[in-house]
C-alpha cells in the first residue's frame, strides 16, 4: 500500500531527527507546516474512507436486520408447520386406532356372516352358490362371490352391506392419512428450502461485514500511525514557534474555553456505541459566543471551509453536512482547530475546538497563541444538532476527560 510506504519513510525521518543530535531548527516552519498539511490531508482521506466503510457497514447491518426479520417470520411458519405436523400425527394415530377398531368389527361381522351361511347350508337350505361362497380364498373374493348369490336373505344382505361400509370407512381413513402426510411433507420441504436460502444470504452478509470491519481496523491503524507522526511534527512546530521551550509557558493548567458558559450537555465517555472524546458545552445564548485558547500553544491544524451552520437532526438520527466533495465537513467536526501546548512533565498536550461558526476562526496554522486568546466563535457546523462547542483535551495523543483538568 503506497500510504504505508510513505508512513514508513516519514517515520524513519522522524526517528532521524528525534533520536540523533540534529536540531529541530534544521527545519523551517514552512517545511514543517508542509509536512503537517500533507499528513492532515492523508488523515482526512482515511477518515473519509472510514466513514464510507462505516456507511457500507450500516447498510449491510440494515440488510442483515431485514434478513433476521424474515428468518424470524419463517421460523414462526416452521413452528406452525411443526405444530400442524404434530396434530397430523395425532390424527393419523387416531385414524390408525379407528382402522384397527373397524377391522376388528369387520372381522366379527365376517365370522358371523360365515357362520350364518354355514348354518343355512347345514340345515339343508338349497341356496345356490353356498359352496362357492364358503370356498372363497379371501374376504374380497368372498364379497364378490356373495353378490352373485341370489338366495341370501334380506338380513344377510344388510350384514354384507354393513361389512362393505366398514371397509369403505377404513379405506377413507387410510386415504385421509396419506393426504395429510403428503401435504405436511410438501409444506415442510418448502419452508426448509426458504430457510436454507436465507441462511446463505445471512452468511454472505456476515462475511461482507467481517471484511468491512477488517478494512475499518486497517484504516484506523494507518490513521493512528499518521496521528503519531503528526504529534511529532506538531511538537517540532511548537518548538519552532516558541523558542526556548514550551514547558516554560505551559504549566499543565487550562482555562475554560467558552467564558461565561459552563453548562455541559454531553460529557466525555461512551455515546452512540463509540467514544465521545470530549465534552459539549451548550446553553441558552451560546450561539457565536467567544471561544478562547484553553492554554498557550501553537495552532497546528485548522479547518474553516464548512458553511452549513445549522442543527442537523432528522428522523431520529444525527447527520453531518458535507463539503463540495461530498465528505463530512471537517470529518464531522465542522470548522475546527487544534492547539499544541507543548510538554508538561515530559508529556505533550493538545486541545481541540470543534463546530465553530463559519468565518469565525481568527488564527492560522503555525500561529502561537496565549492562554485566553480568542480563536473563534461557537457554531453548529459539521455533525451537530445545535450551537455548542465540542472541546477535547489530549495527553500524549490520547483523549482525556477534560473535566479532570478543571
Amino acid at each position: 500500500m503506497k500510504l504505508k510506504k510513505v508512513i514508513s519513510i516519514l517515520l524513519c525521518g522522524i526517528m532521524l531527527f528525534t533520536c540523533s543530535n540534529i536540531s529541530v531548527y534544521a527545519y523551517t516552519k514552512d517545511e514543517v507546516q508542509k509536512e503537517i498539511d500533507r499528513l492532515e490531508q492523508q488523515s482526512q482521506q482515511i477518515a473519509n474512507n472510514i466513514k464510507k466503510l462505516q456507511k457500507d457497514k450500516a447498510s449491510q447491518n440494515k440488510i442483515k436486520a431485514e434478513l433476521d426479520k424474515n428468518i424470524a417470520i419463517l421460523q414462526q411458519q416452521i413452528d406452525i408447520c411443526n405444530e400442524k405436523i404434530s396434530q397430523t400425527n395425532a390424527s393419523i394415530s387416531a385414524n390408525d386406532k379407528e382402522i384397527a377398531k373397524q377391522r376388528e368389527k369387520m372381522s366379527g361381522q365376517v365370522q358371523e356372516y360365515k357362520k350364518r351361511i354355514r348354518t343355512l347350508y347345514m340345515s339343508g337350505s338349497t341356496i345356490s352358490g353356498i359352496e362357492v361362497l364358503l370356498g372363497a380364498e379371501d374376504f374380497a373374493d368372498f364379497i364378490a362371490l356373495s353378490q352373485v348369490s341370489l338366495n341370501i336373505s334380506r338380513r344377510d344382505k344388510r350384514m354384507v352391506d354393513g361389512i362393505v361400509k366398514v371397509i369403505e370407512k377404513i379405506e377413507e381413513k387410510i386415504a385421509e392419512n396419506r393426504k395429510l402426510i403428503e401435504e405436511q411433507k410438501e409444506i415442510k420441504a418448502t419452508l426448509d428450502k426458504k430457510q436454507d436460502a436465507l441462511d446463505k444470504e445471512v452468511a454472505e452478509v456476515n462475511k461482507i461485514i467481517r471484511g468491512l470491519n477488517s478494512d475499518i481496523a486497517s484504516e484506523n491503524r494507518d490513521n493512528a500511525q499518521i496521528q503519531n507522526e503528526l504529534d511529532q511534527w506538531n511538537s517540532v512546530m511548537a518548538e519552532l514557534s516558541n523558542p526556548g521551550g514550551s514547558s516554560a509557558v505551559f504549566n499543565g493548567t487550562f482555562t475554560w474555553p467558552v467564558p461565561g458558559f459552563t453548562n455541559r450537555t454531553s460529557d466525555y465517555g461512551e455515546r452512540w456505541n463509540r467514544l465521545h472524546a470530549g465534552i459539549d458545552i451548550a446553553q441558552a445564548g451560546i450561539a457565536n459566543a467567544k471561544v478562547v485558547a484553553a492554554a498557550s500553544g501553537t495552532v497546528t491544524v485548522y479547518y474553516s471551509a464548512c458553511t452549513h451552520n445549522y442543527g442537523k437532526y432528522k428522523n431520529g438520527s444525527v447527520y453531518s453536512c458535507t463539503n463540495s466533495s461530498g465528505y463530512a465537513c471537517g470529518g464531522g467536526y465542522g470548522n475546527y482547530l487544534k492547539i499544541e501546548h507543548g510538554k508538561y512533565k515530559g508529556v505533550p498536550y493538545r486541545t481541540v475546538y470543534a463546530h465553530l461558526a463559519p468565518g469565525s476562526i481568527s488564527v492560522k496554522s503555525g500561529q502561537y497563541v496565549t492562554k485566553g486568546t480568542k480563536v473563534g466563535r461557537v457554531g453548529t457546523t459539521g455533525r451537530s444538532t445545535g450551537y455548542h462547542l465540542h472541546f477535547e483535551l489530549r495527553k500524549d495523543g490520547v483523549p482525556q476527560n477534560p473535566m479532570d483538568f478543571y
